[in-house]
C-alpha cells in the first residue's frame, strides 16, 4: 500500500514538472528522443552488417605501399623461364639453357629434374626455407620424381602445397571434403606441408588467407606461408597453435584473426612490385646472386602471362599472383604489421556514442549549427580512423558511424520541420481565439510574403453589428464575473453562427460584436451570409433564453450594412490591426443602435443584395448622425425567413445570476 502510493507521488511528481516545462522544452525533448531511438534503431541494424561491401571498398583506400621484408625472395616462374628451353649436360651433370632447344614448354612437361636442380642451387646459396606454390600432384618418370624427392630430402627445408576442394560450409575453421596432394612418391619428402588455398571474399578481392584449413577428419593443414615460417624457425613457429578471443597464439607469436582463422593480408604493394624477385630459370641455372636467398624464405610460383592462379586484391584493379598474395601474408607475419579490424560490437558502440552526442545536441541547436556539429563529427572520427589504421593497423568501420550521424541530422531537420508547422498550426489556432481565423490566415500569408505593413485596399464589404439592450442597466445589477459569465454564453453561440457562415469576427467591445464579410478573403454572396448569420443567431439566442431561464433574459439587436471601406492593416509599424474603416462601417453601427431588440435591421444597399431570397419589410426612413440626409431602412422577417413562431415580448430579467 505504502509502495503503491509512494509510486502515485512520483507519477504525479514527474507530470507536475514536465507540465511545468512548457510546450516549447517538451517538444524539443520529444525530438530528442525520437531522433534518440532513430540512432539506436540505426545501430541495431548494423549487428547483422549491412554494406559490408562499401565498408570493404573504402577502407581498401587505406593501404599505402610499404617496404618488403627482406627475408622473403620470389623465384618467379615467368615468361623468360617458360620461354627458355633446356638441355642436360652430360660433362657437367645438370642442365643449362639450350639456345637451340624450343622454348615455350609449359611447366608440368618439364623434367621434375630441372626443379631438383633449382633446389640444390638454392640450398648452396643457403636459402633457408623453400616453399613451392606448384603442386606435383600427377605421377611423372619415376627417374624424374625420384630426383626430386631425392633434392627435397638433402634439402630438408622444401614445403610442398596441399589444395583444398569442395569446401564444407560453416563457422569456425574452413574445412575441406577433398584434398589435392603430392604424389606418393614426392609426399614424404617434403619437410612439411602447407595449404595454398586462396578464398576471395563476397566482392571477389582477396583480402585475407586462412591460417589453417581442415579436412573431413579433423586433420589440420597450416597455410604455405605458416608452414615455411616453421621450417625457417621453428622455435618461433611452432605447429601447435591455439585460436583464443580473436588471436591465433602460434608459440610466442600471436597472430590477430577474424572470427575463424582467417588473417588480414596488410599488402605491401600492387603486384609485380615490392618484393625481391629472381627469375627461375636464373636459378635453375644457377646464375643469380646468392647473397639474395642467404638465410631467408623463398617462394617459388607462377608470374607469367596467361597464368590462371592470379587474383584481385584491394590495392589494385590489376590481378596480383597467387604466389605474391602467399608472399605477403608471409611478409605480414614477419615484419608484424598485422591488420585488424572493428568488431560488431566496438562498431555498435561507437554509432550509439556518436549518434548519442548528436541525437541529443541537435534538438537544441540551430539548423546550421547542428550541421556544423554533425561535419565535425563526422571529419574527427574519419581523421581518427586514418590515424589509427596507420599507428596501430586497426579498421575502423568507415560507413556506419558517418550513416549514423548524417541520419540523426537528418531525422532532427525532419522533426524541426514537423514541430514547425505544429508550432504554425498552434499560432494560428492561438490568433484565432484573439483575432479571427481569417484574419490569422491573412496575417500569416502577408508575413511569409513579407508584406506585413500599414495599408489597405478598398472593396465592397458587409459588416455587421450586433449589442443588448439595456446593457448598461443590466451591468449595475450584476457582478462583473456575472456579466462575463453571460456574455461568454450569448457570444459563443453567435460567433458560432457567425463562422458557420464565413464571417469575420473584427472585434469586440463591451457586448458590441462587429464581424465582416468580404474581408479579407473574396466572398460573392457576403451580404446573403452576414444577414443568414444574424437570423441564426437571434434564433440561437431565442433557444438559450428559453433553455436556460437562470441567465438573464436579454436581447440583441442586429444592424447590417453593406458598402466600400478600407480594408487592411492601421495602427503603426509596431502595433497593427486589421480592420475595415469608411461610412459603411458606421452606418452598420447606426443601425444596430437603432434596432430594437430580437430585430435586424438591414440598409437599402445590402437588401439589393439579397437579391429578394429573404424577407423583409420597409420601414419608415430615417435620419443618422452624419448622414446629410434620410437613410432607408429595412426589417429583416427572420421569423418568418426561418419558420420561428413569434415569441411573446421578454424582458430584462431583473434576476441575479447565482454563484
Amino acid at each position: 500500500m505504502e509502495l503503491t502510493a509512494s509510486i502515485s507521488r512520483s507519477t504525479s511528481g514527474i507530470w507536475k514538472w514536465w507540465q511545468e516545462l512548457g510546450k516549447h522544452r517538451r517538444r524539443i525533448i520529444k525530438h530528442t528522443l525520437i531522433v534518440l531511438a532513430i540512432g539506436i534503431i540505426f545501430a541495431l541494424i548494423t549487428i547483422p552488417g549491412p554494406f559490408v561491401n562499401l565498408q570493404w571498398t573504402l577502407s581498401d583506400q587505406l593501404f599505402l605501399p610499404a617496404d618488403a621484408s627482406p627475408h622473403i625472395v620470389l623465384a618467379a616462374i615467368d615468361d623468360a623461364t617458360l620461354d627458355t628451353g633446356f638441355k642436360w649436360d652430360e660433362a657437367q651433370g645438370k642442365w643449362v639453357v639450350d639456345p637451340e632447344a624450343t622454348g615455350g614448354q609449359r611447366l608440368l612437361e618439364w623434367p621434375r629434374s630441372l626443379h631438383a636442380q633449382a633446389i640444390n642451387n638454392l640450398n648452396q646459396a643457403k636459402a633457408k626455407s623453400i616453399g613451392f606454390d606448384v603442386l606435383f600432384s600427377e605421377t611423372s618418370d619415376p627417374a624424374q620424381d625420384g630426383a626430386l624427392a631425392t633434392a627435397m630430402i638433402n634439402a630438408e627445408n622444401v614445403v610442398q602445397p596441399v589444395l583444398g576442394a569442395q569446401g564444407v560450409p560453416g563457422p569456425g575453421e574452413k574445412v575441406f571434403s577433398q584434398f589435392e596432394k603430392p604424389n606418393t612418391v614426392l609426399y614424404p619428402a617434403s619437410a612439411t606441408l602447407g595449404h595454398a588455398n586462396i578464398l576471395p571474399d563476397g566482392d571477389g578481392k582477396v583480402r585475407r588467407v586462412p591460417l589453417v584449413v581442415n579436412d573431413m577428419e579433423g586433420n589440420a593443414y597450416a597455410s604455405l606461408a605458416l608452414a615455411m615460417l616453421h621450417v625457417f624457425d621453428p622455435v618461433m613457429y611452432p605447429m601447435e597453435y591455439m585460436v583464443k578471443d580473436g588471436t591465433f597464439y602460434m608459440g610466442p607469436k600471436e597472430i590477430p584473426v577474424d572470427g575463424t582463422t582467417s588473417m588480414r593480408v596488410n599488402y605491401i604493394n600492387e603486384p609485380n612490385e615490392g618484393f625481391t624477385t629472381i627469375s627461375y630459370k636464373d636459378i635453375i641455372t644457377g646464375d643469380f646472386n646468392p647473397d639474395l636467398v642467404k638465410y631467408n624464405l623463398v617462394l617459388i610460383g607462377v608470374m607469367a602471362e596467361g597464368a590462371t592462379d592470379n587474383w584481385v586484391t584491394p590495392i589494385s584493379r590489376e590481378k596480383m599472383y597467387g604466389v605474391e598474395i602467399h608472399a605477403s601474408a608471409l611478409d605480414t607475419i614477419l615484419t608484424n604489421r598485422f591488420v585488424t579490424e572493428a568488431s560488431t560490437a566496438s562498431t555498435f558502440w561507437m554509432v550509439m556514442l556518436l549518434v548519442g552526442i548528436a541525437g541529443v545536441s541537435l534538438p537544441w541547436m540551430r539548423l546550421r549549427w547542428g550541421l556544423l556539429l554533425t561535419l565535425f563529427l563526422i571529419i574527427v572520427y574519419v581523421v581518427t580512423a586514418v590515424f589509427i589504421f596507420y599507428n596501430r593497423g586497426h579498421i575502423m568501420n568507415l560507413i556506419y558511424p558517418p550513416i549514423g550521424l548524417v541520419l540523426v541530422y537528418i531525422s532532427s531537420i525532419i522533426c524541426r520541420i514537423t514541430s514547425e508547422q505544429v508550432d504554425r498550426r498552434e499560432v494560428r489556432d492561438l490568433f484565432g481565439k484573439y483575432v479571427s481565423p481569417q484574419v490569422a490566415t491573412e496575417i500569416l500569408r502577408a508575413s511569409d510574403a513579407n508584406s506585413l505593413s500599414l495599408g489597405g485596399e478598398e472593396r465592397s464589404v458587409t459588416v455587421l453589428f450586433t449589442d443588448i439592450r439595456g446593457f448598461t442597466k443590466l451591468s449595475e445589477q450584476l457582478t462583473p464575473d456575472q456579466v462575463v459569465h453571460m456574455l461568454n454564453e450569448y457570444f459563443s453561440v453567435m460567433i458560432d453562427r457567425i463562422l458557420a457562415n464565413d464571417g469575420m469576427i473584427n472585434k469586440f467591445a463591451g457586448d458590441n460584436i462587429m464581424a465582416v464579410w468580404n474581408a479579407p478573403q473574396i466572398q460573392s454572396d457576403h451580404a446573403l451570409l452576414a444577414v443568414r448569420s444574424a437570423m441564426e443567431s437571434q434564433l440561437a439566442i431565442q433557444r438559450i433564453r428559453e433553455e436556460n431561464p437562470y441567465l438573464p433574459q436579454v436581447q440583441f439587436g442586429f444592424g447590417i450594412n453593406t458598402g466600400p471601406a478600407i480594408a487592411g492593416n492601421v495602427g503603426s509599424a509596431g502595433r497593427l490591426e486589421y480592420t475595415v474603416i469608411g461610412d459603411a462601417v458606421n452606418l452598420a453601427a447606426r443601425l444596430c443602435g437603432a434596432a430594437p431588440g430580437d430585430e435586424i435591421w438591414i440598409s437599402e444597399e445590402t437588401r439589393v443584395e439579397l437579391k429578394d431570397t429573404i424577407p423583409t419589410s420597409e420601414l419608415e426612413a430615417r435620419q443618422f448622425k452624419g448622414k446629410s440626409g434620410a437613410v432607408a431602412v429595412y426589417q429583416v422577417e427572420w421569423r418568418e425567413a426561418l419558420g420561428v413562431a413569434v415569441a411573446a415580448p421578454s424582458m430584462v430579467s431583473e434576476s441575479i445570476l447565482s454563484d
